[in-house]
């Protein structure tokens, strides 16, 4: 019984999770360069950005993970990023825009040792490879489709409805994290 809740647990928070983080990657460059008339040099700096903030504060997550709990870190996490996910919408300018990639990148760091936590608690000893495989092979499969669906959204709809939605699938799942644990 726990083994079948864990998998289908897995499958769920994989897929919104990388839903509200995979939407973004292909389409954010353009958004970039268009609304900034932004370098390819910003970019790289955006990027090296969002990759050594989270990169440093990796560790401290994961100690605030033990101290505090993975659901509570993990929310915190997503939640934060949904609100840099709304923050593209209303960014004024490139310096606002660094902003929020520190900021977003504060945000993966707390999400990311604490959704692996999760996902090695949800499994038993036995299976728990089993488990962070399918978590890791949902998470590219859903990341893979975000790519496609999100090229479609931002030239039929619009950058700002693709922010929202990714937005609202970070808060959804971690919505979907906090009710699991009652």
């Amino acid at each position: 019984m726990k083994s079948s809740r864990a998998l289908m647990l897995a499958l769920a928070l994989s897929t919104l999770y990388s839903l509200g983080v995979g939407l973004l990657g292909p389409v954010y460059p353009i958004f970039v360069i268009n609304r900034f008339s932004a370098t390819i040099m910003d970019l790289g700096f955006l990027y090296a950005l969002f990759c050594g903030v989270t990169a440093l504060f990796k560790v401290i997550a994961g100690k605030l993970t033990d101290i505090y709990g993975r659901e509570r870190i993990f929310f915190t996490g997503v939640m934060m990023g949904a609100l840099c996910s709304l923050g593209y919408v209303y960014v004024p300018n490139i310096t606002s825009l660094y902003v929020i990639e520190l900021l977003f990148g504060v945000s993966y760091a707390l999400q990311r040792p604490a959704i692996l936590a999760i996902m090695a608690d949800l499994s038993e000893r036995k299976k728990r490879g089993t488990i962070l495989g399918i978590f890791e092979s949902m998470y590219d499969i859903t990341e893979a489709a975000a790519a496609l669906l999100s090229t479609v959204i931002a030239t039929k709809i619009g950058f700002e409805a693709l922010f929202f939605i990714c937005s609202g699938c970070q808060a959804t799942t971690g919505i979907f994290v906090l009710k699991y644990k009652r």
